[in-house]
């Protein structure tokens, strides 16, 4: 049986590490072929690459400071040149800063900002005027976030470059639509990982004690509702957010760690 990805294309940004590399292997998995961006991480964006080809599928690492225009603009000219076209876009690198409103500065904005939010608007102009190029429509889904939903203190201006995501899926699948491309967003909840282990040991168990689903979440819990939001069968979905959260958005308690 063929699989329902079978001859696609993939870009997936932020690629060398969890989420992102749980991304580019599923889509791969699901017959994609992909290329995972990666900024200064080499080695970690090989061995997901090297992953994807040891399991029979097709990818290559890309190495691009994505807070750039013209680098995202490059980013999809590179897929095109590997693999011939671009079918889907996952605007997965983003970074998180951790600071108080009050002691927020203007390099930590702007460093938020160039990334999350216009390194993300920027990939996704320069994709979707490949994927209308090629004449039968696209994926665009944005990694977003629940502190672009709920507030967590301390995380206000990362929080409002998630919010901007979320209105960025709606406004743009507006405008895509009539292209055949869909746009939506991930609302992604907390991840077990490795920066979340470090800055908290007990992380699992702290989110697990808050979660209604009883766990935190997983980095291929996110990139299952990847694969679904690239799929046919959500070709009527569009400009929305899909909380991947075990249900803690419903009433948002913070975890014992806070």
């Amino acid at each position: 049986m063929t699989r329902p990805l079978e001859g696609k294309v993939a870009i997936v940004t932020g690629a060398s590490r969890e989420i992102g590399a749980a991304m580019a292997e599923m889509l791969a998995a699901h017959g994609c072929a992909v290329l995972a961006a990666h900024f200064g991480e080499a080695e970690r964006a090989a061995a997901v690459v090297q992953r994807i080809r040891d399991a029979g599928g097709r990818a290559l690492a890309y190495d691009a400071d994505l807070s750039s225009v013209a680098a995202n603009r490059a980013l999809i000219a590179r897929a095109v040149e590997a693999f011939g076209r671009v079918d889907i876009l996952a605007a997965n690198a983003g970074l998180t800063i951790s600071a108080p409103f009050l002691d927020t500065t203007e390099d930590q904005w702007d460093t938020l900002f160039n990334l999350n939010v216009k390194g993300s608007f920027f990939a996704a102009q320069a994709a979707a005027r490949q994927m209308i190029a090629q004449g039968d429509g696209g994926r665009i889904i944005f990694s977003a976030s629940v502190t672009g939903v709920q507030v967590i203190p301390g995380l206000s201006a990362y929080g409002i470059t998630k919010a901007a995501l979320r209105h960025m899926a709606k406004t743009l699948a507006c405008e895509l639509g009539p292209y055949g491309i869909t746009v939506n967003a991930l609302g992604i909840g907390a991840i077990l990982n490795e920066r979340n282990r470090t800055d908290d040991p007990e992380y699992e168990a702290h989110w697990n004690s808050v979660t209604p689903t009883g766990r935190v979440g997983l980095p291929a819990d996110v990139a299952q509702a990847l694969i679904f939001l690239a799929s046919p069968g959500a070709a009527h979905i569009t400009g929305q957010t899909l909380m991947i959260d075990g249900g803690w958005t419903l009433t948002s308690p913070l975890p014992p760690s806070s």
